[in-house]
């Protein structure tokens, strides 16, 4: 039995921190959330999930992708390496879809090879002379953590202020990185410039031997079913022990696009929750993939 020190709760899942400071254990809530996460609801979808996520992190380890991911604990959670989480999520993009065609609306090739972009995982807020909270009143563009950006300025399900979500980073410069809306077509002034997160060799490193190979790993493997996988988002992080850069947190349903045949009509991933489908025809949709995952 491995004993909780403390825990920490997300929008899906919680981190148990262990008495052994070097390992975490993840565990899977039955939930779901969509649009900045304003729309949630509660889904059987825990044990699919930690299923899904299993499997494929048994695979990358198969073909030497290191990922902070070290064995199952029970039906809805794992163990894994404690990492000092990158603030970014990673995204690889086989073709456009999603954020990237609110940005670029005309795209439709296929990328060969696969587009890869970061996103911020911190809102940016930009001035805000008027609300009713005084709370979020300020009167420079800043960034903040998505939760605090809704426990501010969301109020039943829309937001009150103009705020940024996931925004795309562009990482051209050595010096600076700039912060652009994520979700409309990209015009030539940043929303602002942050400091670079990493140095620019370990982003060398991350897009050639972590994203880039997870991506092409995966693809092939649903391949064999005739699925074709559109996007895919990870996340990555120190090892706390080694220092090491790892794959790390969860790749399930919720983190990619999943088209059988190449027919978005057929997706088979969290977009049919987002479109509103019935929460049945989801959890279906869920566990087809665990099935298909189970045959990696």
């Amino acid at each position: 039995m491995l004993s909780i020190k403390n825990r920490e709760l997300g929008k899906t899942k919680e981190i148990e921190r262990l008495e052994d400071p070097t390992i975490i254990r993840l565990r899977t809530k039955d939930a779901l959330t969509a649009n900045d996460a304003a729309i949630r609801a509660d889904v059987p979808l825990a044990a699919d999930k930690t299923t899904q996520n299993v499997c494929v992190m048994h695979y990358l380890k198969k073909h030497e992708i290191p990922v902070a991911y070290l064995s199952r604990n029970d039906a809805t959670s794992f163990i894994a390496w404690d990492c000092l989480m990158l603030p970014i999520e990673f995204v690889i993009r086989r073709r456009p879809y999603g954020s990237y065609l609110k940005r670029h609306p005309a795209a439709s090739a296929t990328f060969t090879p696969p587009l890869t972009e970061l996103f911020h995982k911190h809102a940016v807020v930009p001035p805000c002379g008027v609300h009713k909270n005084i709370h979020a009143i300020n009167d420079v563009t800043r960034q903040i953590p998505e939760y605090r950006a809704r426990e501010l300025y969301m109020e039943n399900g829309h937001w009150t202020h103009t705020i940024y979500t996931d925004p795309l980073l562009v990482t051209t410069s050595t010096t600076a990185w700039d912060l652009y809306p994520a979700k409309v077509p990209t015009t030539g002034k940043p929303l602002m410039s942050i400091l670079p997160l990493i140095k620019p060799h370990e982003l060398k490193y991350i897009k050639e031997k972590l994203m880039l190979p997870t991506f092409t790993i995966l693809e092939q493997a649903w391949q064999q079913f005739d699925v074709s996988l559109i996007d895919l988002k990870i996340e990555i992080g120190y090892n706390k022990k080694t220092k090491e850069l790892l794959v790390a947190d969860v790749i399930d349903n919720d983190s990619w696009r999943l088209w059988p045949h190449g027919d978005p009509k057929q997706q088979l991933d969290k977009q049919a929750f987002r479109d509103g489908a019935e929460l049945s025809e989801v959890q279906r949709k869920y566990k087809i993939v665990t099935e298909y995952i189970k045959k990696f």
